[in-house]
């Protein structure tokens, strides 16, 4: 399961390929009603009885649940968790490769993250490791720690406060730490899909490998969005943008765009791109760094 970093062309298509596709899939979710009738458009709510669909062609409708077969594939059974009822859910995936030759690289990828909510409230916590080497040398290791806390005060709206806490030896930054309160909408949360998207103020501190540092009050803009496509394969995608306060030009960027695709329950090959753009990047390191990786995830 090989990975490949800062690649050009081929990294360009796939990354094209998979935002064509996440453009033509993400436009209307597929109700298919026990007649085999199928109704194109979004979800707004269900009861114990009943579903409130909003139709592309005939509008807002009111749907017996005992007439509903599916949406999007998957049975009715697992279309909705509402964002007040108290769950808890996790993610661990992994990928790795090796090559040997004229070459001999490893590269090795471990993730957690886990959320879980009780009323109003919802956390989120996860961890990132990654470890590179090329030809025996030292590796190069990145690995950073998340917590965030979500009060729902609205509806669908929250208040979001984080931090986090890592380094990045690819990006030459010996330690970071950040702190951030944003503002949030959750537009919907399903096990068929899901929206939210935030803005707020985050405080960015980085010391360097060449013993300088950075300290940065940024405006920040984030967005996830997952989709459950047929045969319950998964379409997500997830992106953030930070802006210094004071050097509109310090700017960075960083997105992941991949589909997951069921092999047994809970386990999944997960196919992922992942891309970051630091308009001013340390000493000795490029602006843009991507990431095409391929492996597996478990999920509960």
């Amino acid at each position: 399961m090989p990975s490949a970093k800062h690649s050009s062309h081929p990294l360009t298509l796939v990354f094209s390929l998979l935002l064509w596709v996440f453009a033509s899939a993400s436009t209307a979710d597929q109700l298919t009603l026990t007649n085999g009738d199928m109704l194109h458009g979004k979800m707004e709510a269900q009861t114990d009885t009943h579903i409130i669909w909003l139709a592309d062609n005939f509008g807002k409708l009111k749907i017996d649940k005992q007439r509903v077969a599916t949406i999007n594939g998957a049975s009715l059974s697992v279309s909705i968790t509402p964002v007040f009822k108290n769950t808890y859910k996790g993610n661990l995936s992994f990928t790795g490769g090796f090559s040997s030759g004229n070459i001999n690289r490893e590269d090795w990828d471990l993730e957690a993250e886990v959320e879980w909510r009780d009323g109003d409230f919802r956390h989120g916590a996860d961890i990132n490791y990654e470890d590179h080497s090329i030809d025996g040398s030292l590796p190069a290791q990145q690995y950073d720690l998340n917590y965030g806390l979500d009060w729902f005060f609205r509806d669908k709206w929250y208040w979001s406060n984080k931090v986090a806490w890592g380094a990045n030896d690819d990006r030459s930054i010996d330690q970071f730490y950040s702190v951030g309160s944003a503002i949030g909408r959750q537009f919907w949360d399903s096990k068929i899909s899901a929206l939210s998207a935030e803005s707020g103020l985050l405080w960015i501190s980085e010391d360097f490998l060449d013993q300088t540092s950075d300290r940065r009050l940024t405006w920040s803009w984030a967005a996830e969005y997952r989709r459950l496509i047929s045969n319950n394969v998964e379409l997500f995608h997830s992106h953030d943008i930070l802006i210094a306060l004071t050097d509109i030009d310090n700017t960075e960027i960083s997105a992941d765009l991949g589909i997951k695709v069921p092999v047994v329950k809970n386990l999944f090959t997960e196919l992922k791109i992942e891309w970051t753009y630091d308009n001013q990047p340390a000493l000795g390191t490029r602006s843009t760094d991507s990431q095409l990786t391929m492996g597996v995830s478990y999920s509960w």
